[in-house]
Parts: C-alpha cells; structure tokens; sequence
C-alpha cells in the first residue's frame, strides 16, 4: 500500500473538469497539499488523505513540478528526506534549458513523468540521469462531447482557447484573414484578454462557464491553436473530445502523438496556410463532420480513466526502487 500525496495547486485559468490536477481525481483516498501553503512553511491539506498518511516514508507526487510547482521537490526533501518525489514535467524542454530552477527541481526529483514521449525522449538526451516514465495528458470526454455526432449547416466561427506559449501575432494575423472571408474568430482564456483585447478582427468574451465552453467547441467550424512550442494541451484534448477539428503548428508531440495526424497541421509562420485549413472546415460541413467522427474517436484513448492504470504502475516503480 503507496501512502501517496499529491502537492501542488490547479491553474485557475481551466474548466473545471480540465488541467493536469485531474490526475488528483483518479485517486481520491490520496492526500492533496496546497503548494502554496507549503512554500510558505505551511502543511495545508485541499484533500486530506482517506487514510491516515506516513508521510515521512510516503510518495509525493508534485504537479506541474516544472512550472508552478517547481519549488516544491527541494521543500519537500527537506521536509522529508526518506520520502519518494514524482515530478511531472510540462514545458517543452528547448524552454527548460533556460529555467535552471525547473531543471533543478526535477534532477531534485526521484522520478519525472512527461506528457509525451518526445519530450521525455529530449529530456534524456539533455543529460537527466532521473529516470523519465512518459504519460499523455488527458481529458473527460464526457464533459465535451456532443450527444451525437456534429452535422448541420455551415458554422462560421473559429475558436482560440488558451494562454501558454501562444503565439498572438499569428493569432491576429490568422483572424485577419479569417475576418475578410466574414468569419468570426473568438478567443477565450487570460492570455487573449491579455494580447487581443482591442484587435477588431477578434471577439473576446469574459470567461465562460465549462457548459458554454463545450458548446462554443461544438459549434464553431474549428479551433485554431498557435502555439510557438507544445508538450501537450488541454484545449486540443478538449476540442477533441467535442469532435471540433484543431489546425496547430506542426509540433512532433501534438500532431504524433496526440492527433495522430498532420494533415492539418502548417509550418512555422505558414499563417496563409492555417488560415486555408481553418476555411475548408467552415466551407465544407462534411469534411468537419467526417473529421469531428475521428477526432472523438481519438480522444477515447486519452479519456482519464484509461490512463489511471498507467500511474498507478509508475506510483508503485517509484516506491519499490
């Protein structure tokens, strides 16, 4: 029996039902610490475990271990230095080269889990002697998919979703283009009332409830998703679920290994063409239908709970080392 604790704080820009801490929802008798808390000296529980815990022998597992969370494991090793400490890493490693306070809390770190497998394989090639288990990001399918299969008429809006490593020039220049071909771009998330606010060709909205944010998923023609660089994406997985086509940069860990397809994907600065791909879906209903059909069917493989088990291994690796 892992006396497994979770460490960390949800980021307060997702859907409720959406981000990395759903990982804490697929063991609920585990203890959940508040990062926060504990970078200020403080053992505050947000879920106290369902079992008294030993935490002095027990497992931590910190979320996001590379980004918000990334003062926790030399915390934690102080705290409780016969402890097992599980990172999980989230940026793209090209990124983690320039955080030494990140690479450090994973070298800190008795185990990494990365979102994909190309971004542990890039984490190994840098040097990290911890040992990496990769594990996709997931998502509840159930909350974003439709009852039935999107079909209908011609849906004339685009949807931008998301605030990490975007790249908001492109964004405008895409909805640009879209807005002279009389389609509507509309943007959710902090980093767009951050960097479009004001820009005419975009409509950004104040913050949706999750309902509405499914809904806008299955009624817009596509979501277009710049990013600059990518390990995984709770918006793609989203609009997934929802069967809304994605157009993305044709970045090796979403279009390989969580589309499983590049066919619409651009390259760097190709904004002419993410533009074209976005516009085939608004023109062509059949082709949306047809892709809304694969894309469902694709997400089943990255619901959460088919990816318990393959924490549950990791949990029990790290603990028996």
């Amino acid at each position: 029996m892992i006396d497994l604790v979770f460490v960390g704080h949800r980021c307060c820009d997702h859907s409720p039902s959406s981000g990395y801490d759903q990982v804490c929802s697929l063991f609920p008798e585990a203890g959940w610490l508040d990062g926060r808390a504990l970078e200020a000296g403080q053992l505050e529980w947000q879920r106290e475990p369902q079992e008294p815990a030993s935490m002095a022998h027990g497992l931590f597992h910190v979320i996001y271990g590379d980004c918000s969370g990334k003062a926790l494991p030399d915390i934690l090793r102080q705290r409780f230095p016969e402890a097992k400490i599980v990172s999980s890493a989230h940026q793209p490693v090209a990124r983690l080269r320039a955080d030494l306070p990140a690479m450090n809390a994973l070298k800190a770190s008795d185990a990494i889990i990365t979102v994909s497998s190309a971004q542990g394989r890039d984490l190994a090639a840098y040097g990290l002697a911890t040992p990496i288990y990769s594990i996709p990001h997931g998502v509840w399918t159930k909350v974003f998919q439709p009852t039935s299969t999107p079909s209908g008429p011609r849906r004339r809006c685009v949807l931008l979703v998301g605030s990490f490593l975007r790249d908001w020039d492109g964004a405008k220049q895409v909805a640009g283009l879209l807005a002279q071909a009389g389609v509507r771009s509309i943007a959710l998330g902090a980093g767009a009332h951050a960097n479009l606010v004001g820009d005419g060709s975009l409509e950004v909205p104040p913050r949706v409830s999750e309902a509405e944010l499914a809904e806008l998923y299955q009624q817009s023609s596509a979501v277009f998703l710049p990013f600059l660089d990518a390990t995984a994406s709770n918006a793609l997985l989203e609009a997934m679920a929802a069967g809304c086509p994605v157009v993305c940069p044709r970045l090796r860990p979403l279009v390989g290994e969580y589309l499983d397809d590049d066919s619409d994907a651009y390259e760097a600065g190709r904004y002419d063409l993410a533009a074209a791909r976005l516009l085939h879906y608004v023109c062509d209903p059949a082709a949306r239908e047809a892709k809304a059909r694969q894309l469902m069917k694709r997400a089943g493989e990255f619901d959460w709970a088919r990816i318990k088990h393959r924490y549950a291994t990791v949990y029990e690796q790290v603990a028996a080392a």
